[in-house]
């Protein structure tokens, strides 16, 4: 049975190919690209020549072409699957190929090359290990909200995406929850007009002439553990504080056991309830 192999494009600088991926890009005969005209771009840019080639789409809104592709490599056909930069898997549409690829029992291959998410880590100089990446954030405020009080409690360097028309608001949420952080924006890495910015909450003031809303965005933050555990102590040691005093009841004593578990406080409010009523 032949496999399915995923080809990593370079994400700005076509000099960033590597020799695997020419020679595959070269001898492949079926590909599977997220938008054929930017696919045939590359090879024209990279002088491989793709009339001999099958080119169709696969994104976001054509995975019901998925079991059409399983029957292919099945019938002994090699597939390979790009997107229009870096790797197809990190914020792109391969994973319910993949999933399927592999309930199937098929062979995945890789021809690895640059990762945005690992060269805006190199270009951020914030501790390696551990690092968390959370491809495109939600949209909306609040959900930004949610986000950035989730990741307080998680300790390492956190990398995410961000679109160019969302990236001052979304930079303003940042500073909203993490007023002493630092937030560190990678702007169209490797490319000619590669940026890194640090910024701090003073830098809002100028921040529409420093940032440009142009280009592809990598933001980075870190939590320092020690940071972290002497604030959710001091927090807890707080609510405990204001419970002893009589300010508040069972919903203050359910944030209590939240915090100090990593629990739900709706479960355990509801769980202390039950348990008052019983008495």
């Amino acid at each position: 049975m032949s496999s399915l192999t995923l080809v990593t494009l370079p994400i700005g600088n076509n000099k960033d190919i590597t020799l695997r991926a020419l020679e595959t890009l070269s001898l492949g005969k079926c590909f599977y690209a997220e938008d054929t005209r930017v696919f045939k771009k590359i090879l024209d840019n990279l002088n491989i020549d793709y009339a001999d080639k099958f080119i169709d789409s696969f994104h976001d809104h054509t995975v019901g072409k998925i079991d059409l592709i399983v029957e292919k490599i099945k019938s002994g056909m090699q597939v390979y699957l790009v997107s229009d930069a870096g790797s197809p898997v990190i914020s792109d549409p391969a994973f319910p190929l993949l999933k399927k690829i592999r309930e199937a029992g098929i062979e995945i291959k890789t021809v690895p090359g640059v990762s945005s998410v690992i060269a805006a880590l190199e270009l951020s100089a914030l501790p390696p290990h551990p690092f968390h990446f959370w491809g495109f954030i939600a949209r909306t405020k609040g959900e930004k909200k949610n986000f950035f009080n989730d990741l307080g409690d998680v300790a390492g360097t956190h990398l995410f995406f961000e679109s160019p028309h969302r990236i001052l608001e979304t930079i303003t949420a940042f500073f909203e929850h993490f007023p002493e952080g630092e937030l560190v924006i990678t702007r169209e890495i490797t490319k000619v007009y590669e940026s890194v910015y640090r910024i701090k909450r003073n830098d809002l003031i100028d921040l529409e002439k420093i940032i440009t809303e142009k280009g592809e965005f990598v933001l980075l933050f870190h939590v320092d553990k020690k940071a972290h555990t002497s604030s959710r102590t001091s927090e807890i040691s707080e609510l405990i504080n204001d419970y002893l005093e009589g300010k508040g009841g069972t919903k203050k004593l359910a944030k209590i056991f939240a915090k100090a578990l990593d629990g739900d406080t709706k479960a355990i409010y509801d769980q202390l309830s039950r348990s008052e009523n019983k008495s």
